[in-house]
């Protein structure tokens, strides 16, 4: 009796395992399939993934100065232009295009004040004044001043939260303002290939 008990129980082990394996093949090549169909709906939508911008020639060797020498806005912008194609150099010349931030500034700004005279909402808002010359000394794009904002809300009940919050808007700010900065240059650059 016990070794009838010990066949069984191996053929079903057996069969659970066949049967296992058919279901894992089959949830893989569905996955599979999907992953694919979605692929195919993002690239039949016009969807693409943000790329580093295409530099002018113009633009290939690049001296960056910013008001705040240490802002994370010139570190990450040096960053984009390196992956852009860009060779930064330290001091400006002959045949270096110049980015110049004469103002950085990010501030908070209250935008409702609850009856208890705390604030509720704040608005941040990133305030940039740029201008570009490539290295003929020609101006890429005069000086303009580009400006982003967000707003978040303030709970007084979870005050710890709101510091990392403001940190996270910061960060995610100052990447959405070089990569302002970097369409204006594309733009600028495909503008100046019409002409």
């Amino acid at each position: 009796m016990r070794s009838v008990f010990l066949l069984d129980t191996r053929r079903m082990m057996r069969s659970d395992r066949a049967h296992f394996n058919f279901w894992n093949d089959t949830m893989t090549s569905i996955r599979s399939i999907m992953i694919a169909t979605a692929l195919l709906a993002l690239t039949a939508c016009g969807f693409h993934m943000r790329g580093e911008v295409k530099l002018p020639s113009g633009l290939q060797r690049v001296n960056v100065q910013i008001s705040d020498p240490f802002s994370p806005l010139k570190r990450d912008l040096i960053a984009a232009l390196k992956r852009g194609g860009a060779t930064i150099e330290e001091n400006a010349g002959e045949g270096i295009a110049e980015v110049v931030i004469s103002a950085v500034s990010l501030n908070p700004i209250a935008r409702s004040v609850g009856s208890n005279a705390y604030v509720n909402e704040f608005s941040m808002v990133y305030h940039v004044e740029v201008q570009i010359t490539d290295g003929a000394n020609k101006v890429v794009i005069p000086k303009q001043v580009i400006e982003h904002s967000r707003e978040f809300t303030f709970d007084q009940t979870q005050a710890i939260g709101t510091s990392a919050e403001q940190d996270e808007i910061k960060k995610e700010m100052e990447r959405d303002m070089v990569q302002a900065i970097l369409r204006k240059v594309e733009a600028a650059a495909k503008l100046d290939t019409k002409h």
